[in-house]
């Protein structure tokens, strides 16, 4: 069997080699691969990547974090892997961690583990209070979303296993790190945090994500809100709809029942026209969870024929 370290890199010829030559060969009797996507980068990045002996495949220019995650999984799928770990390019994850971060996947107890630099007290990173605050927000936004405890969403050190390489999606441009984990929730799959000691802020350089806090806060909620949505449109759009029918139902009944026994609307033309108001404006609401819902369908549709694609590349170049 087969696990590809797949690396996402932009300008990161400083630590990319390091980076890579601290991977281990094996991992619990797995042979290990690494791949580097770099992404638009300006720098000697991906021939410092090759000269460490990687594999690299470079985007024209930069197409953003979920557009190279979107190039590792289709690579490890096309490639025939067994798993995947994600690690950043820039020396906040420790390699020697990888082993501890594999082995629970490896070992068929869970289909997809992530480092989790905030569920041990004792392991917390040094990091601004404010992006530890921002941190624990999303965390929480995302358990809520995933209906599963999360207490790191953002952290990009993971593994996938075959079930999760086979059915995970994203469709993010800007990041996959939240987007990907309440994917993998929605769809059954077995998540397993571990404690991880990480640094808390670059050594070289800024962020390349999270440099503008706004802009990440803005997009990763729209990520959010796309797969939750997609996963369960009945619930975004049917029940706030059914409600607003049902209050606007109530404030034209109210008002039918004054006109009928006072012979005008009048105070309360304003509730009569609030509820026609509310009423339209929920059968809208169902009309997009409608449509929403006939596009779930068909996006689990394709995905299971990209599982059922994938299985049938894996079990070839393996036999």
């Amino acid at each position: 069997m087969k696990t590809l370290v797949a690396i996402p890199a932009l300008n990161e010829e400083i630590t990319i080699k390091q980076v890579i030559s601290a991977i281990p060969e094996q991992l619990h009797g797995t042979q290990v691969e690494v791949l580097v996507v770099n992404d638009g980068s300006t720098d000697s990045t991906a021939a410092k990547a090759h000269e460490a002996g990687a594999d690299v495949i470079s985007h024209g220019r930069n197409m953003g974090l979920g557009t190279a995650f979107r190039t590792m999984l289709s690579y490890a799928r096309e490639k025939g892997f067994h798993f995947m770990a994600t690690m950043d390019a820039d020396g906040q994850f420790n390699p020697a961690d990888l082993p501890a971060l594999t082995k629970p996947v490896i070992e068929n107890r869970a289909d997809f583990s992530t480092a989790s630099r905030f569920m041990n007290p004792e392991l917390m990173p040094d990091m601004p209070f404010l992006k530890k605050w921002g941190n624990a927000r999303v965390a929480k936004l995302v358990s809520n979303l995933a209906n599963t405890k999360i207490y790191d969403a953002t952290c990009g050190f993971r593994v996938y296993g075959p079930k999760a390489l086979e059915r995970v999606s994203c469709f993010s441009r800007f990041t996959y790190t939240q987007e990907v984990l309440i994917d993998i929730a929605k769809k059954g799959l077995r998540i397993k945090e571990i404690p991880t000691k990480i640094r808390g802020e670059r050594e070289h350089g800024k962020s390349r994500i999270a440099s503008n806090l706004w802009r990440y806060a803005t997009l990763s909620v729209e990520a959010m809100y796309s797969v939750a949505h997609g996963h369960s449109p009945w619930r975004f759009y049917g029940t706030p709809a059914f409600s607003l029918i049902g209050i606007g139902v109530l404030l034209d009944v109210f008002t039918l029942s004054w006109w009928i026994t006072r012979g005008s609307i009048s105070p309360f033309t304003a509730f009569g026209m609030g509820g026609l108001f509310l009423i339209t404006f929920g059968i809208l609401l169902i009309l997009f969870a409608s449509i929403a819902d006939i596009s779930a369908s068909n996006r689990k549709m394709l995905e299971e024929i990209t599982a059922i694609e994938t299985r049938r590349i894996r079990e070839k170049l393996n036999h």
